[in-house]
């Protein structure tokens, strides 16, 4: 483990440490942690860095419609089966870091992509979530997901050679492990559900767009798209600032708020593109908005990101400033017709 802090700094640890005294042998234990959370989130995040694909690679290796498509079949395959939201976002991830060894290089062998994703699956199945569960039971789900129409060896020798390709890196921490971390303060709160389905909503619309994927560091992905749920629902604007002092924790090449606000943006851009069919993958859009519309979690896909992305742009380019840039236009444009006008 990372050496531990001197003092808690995130709301996690914070939250953690208030349980010290608890007479709950559970939250006792869970208090333990709270001097090194926030080094082990740090630990996680310098993993997450080190290991993140470049947008480009993933792009070029396979088109945005083509890597739509495999993650429908996994996000389809999963809801069926129950498997936790956790192991797409983790299949998603190896996905992408597979495909963005082969750009440039050679090419991907497309023909293979479903004996590909279920040797993924595979791993993913090993390492998060059934590695206490039978062998027969991961075994009987893969099968079912090719309808046996693929040989279980054939699948284990893909996964070999995927493994070292990977230089047997995998269960790396995602977006969603990121957002877990950030919201476990939370789910005591009554009002936090929505907030946290909405973002939850908003990761598994990002996983369809490599530019915004992985385009920015997976730990202020989780932030910014937590963020847009808070503006959205019209959450407090204590959570907000919690949160903000949350992601300082992490390094920003410039400010932390600042890559905070720009991922939330991104994130509710691409919400309202997804609305507008602008999309190449609105078909599993389409989806995510019917997972996202039962009441178990909490109908978030009925909800509108208009208003609060017209409200954070407000607050990014303050009113004065916006009327000064309009007069410098008007003066620019008036100017530039005075000079074409020949009576002028």
């Amino acid at each position: 483990l990372p050496e531990a802090d001197e003092r808690p700094t995130t709301s996690l640890a914070k939250f953690l440490q208030a349980k010290s005294n608890s007479p709950d042998y559970s939250e006792a234990l869970e208090a333990t942690m709270a001097e090194s959370v926030d080094s082990i989130l740090r630990a996680q995040y310098d993993l997450s860095e080190r290991e993140r694909p470049k947008p480009y690679r993933v792009m070029k290796a396979l088109s945005v419609r083509q890597r739509a498509d495999l993650l429908i079949w996994i996000m389809q395959a999963f809801s069926v089966v129950g498997v936790d939201d956790s192991m797409v976002h983790g299949v998603a991830l190896n996905i992408d870091r597979l495909v963005a060894t082969y750009a440039g290089e050679e090419s991907l062998p497309h023909g293979c992509l479903p004996c590909i994703l279920l040797a993924i699956v595979c791993t993913e199945f090993k390492t998060d979530g059934f590695s206490d569960h039978p062998d027969k039971e991961w075994k009987q789900i893969l099968t079912h997901m090719c309808r046996g129409q693929i040989p279980m060896i054939q699948i284990l020798r893909v996964e070999l050679k995927i493994l070292s390709r990977l230089q047997y890196v995998v269960g790396l921490p995602t977006p969603l492990t990121f957002l877990r971390s950030l919201t476990a303060h939370l789910r005591q709160e009554e009002q936090a559900g929505p907030w946290i389905s909405l973002a939850k909503f908003l990761l598994e619309l990002a996983m369809l767009e490599p530019e915004i994927q992985h385009g920015f560091p997976h730990a202020y992905l989780a932030a910014g798209a937590l963020a847009a749920a808070l503006r959205v629902c019209d959450a407090p604007e204590k959570k907000r600032q919690e949160l903000v002092k949350d992601v300082m924790i992490w390094p920003a090449q410039y400010s932390s708020e600042e890559l905070l606000v720009s991922c939330e943006e991104e994130l509710l851009q691409l919400w309202i593109r997804c609305k507008d069919e602008m999309v190449e993958f609105h078909h599993v859009f389409r989806f995510l908005e019917a997972k996202y519309s039962y009441h178990s979690r909490f109908e978030v896909a009925y909800l509108s990101p208009a208003g609060a992305l017209k409200a954070l742009r407000e607050e990014r380019e303050p009113e004065d400033f916006r009327d000064f840039d309009l007069d410098w236009m008007r003066c620019g444009i008036t100017g530039s017709l005075r000079q074409c006008d020949p009576v002028a």
